[in-house]
C-alpha cells in the first residue's frame, strides 16, 4: 500500500509538471472559433457576431495579449458592415500597424472606405439612407400624396 503512494505522488507532480510547461498561444483568440461557427450557421444575426468579435479583441487589448493576425482587419469589416466606418478605419489601422504582411491590403480597405465615406451623401451603409434627390425628408413618397 505504501508503495503505491510514492508512485501517486510522483505520477500528481509529473502531471503538474507538464501542465505548467504546456506552450502557451501565441495570440489570444478567446472563442473565436465558436463566434465565427455561430455567425456561419447563422449570417443574419450579424449584431450578435460584432459583438462577440469585440469582445475578443478587447480582451486581448485589456489583457495585453497579442491579436491574432487578420482579426482586427475582420472586426474592422464587419464594423464597415454594421456602416460604423469610422471605427472601421480604426481597426484596420490597427491591423496595418500590427501586422506588417497587411500593410498594402489594409492600406487599399482605408482608402476604399475613406472613398466611400466622402462620397456617400448620408449616413454610411447600414444606417437609415437620405430621401432621394428633390424629395424633402419626412414627405410622402409620390403618388401616395393626398
Amino acid at each position: 500500500m505504501s508503495a503505491r503512494r510514492p508512485s501517486f505522488l510522483l505520477l500528481a507532480a509529473i502531471a503538474a509538471a507538464a501542465a505548467g510547461c504546456a506552450p502557451r498561444t501565441a495570440y489570444l483568440w478567446g472563442d473565436y472559433d465558436a463566434v465565427l461557427s455561430a455567425h456561419y450557421a447563422n449570417p443574419q444575426d450579424s449584431e450578435r457576431y460584432l459583438e462577440r468579435l469585440g469582445q475578443i479583441v478587447q480582451k486581448a487589448e485589456v489583457e495585453k495579449d497579442r491579436i491574432p493576425p487578420g482579426l482586427y482587419a475582420e472586426y474592422g469589416y464587419a464594423l464597415f458592415e454594421a456602416g460604423r466606418l469610422d471605427e472601421a478605419l480604426t481597426y484596420y489601422r490597427k491591423e496595418r500597424e500590427e501586422w506588417e504582411e497587411s500593410r498594402v491590403f489594409m492600406d487599399k480597405m482605408i482608402r476604399n472606405t475613406r472613398r466611400l465615406k466622402e462620397n456617400r451623401p448620408g449616413p454610411a451603409p447600414g444606417g437609415d439612407l437620405p430621401p432621394p434627390a428633390g424629395v424633402l425628408p419626412g414627405a410622402a413618397p409620390a403618388g401616395e400624396a393626398k
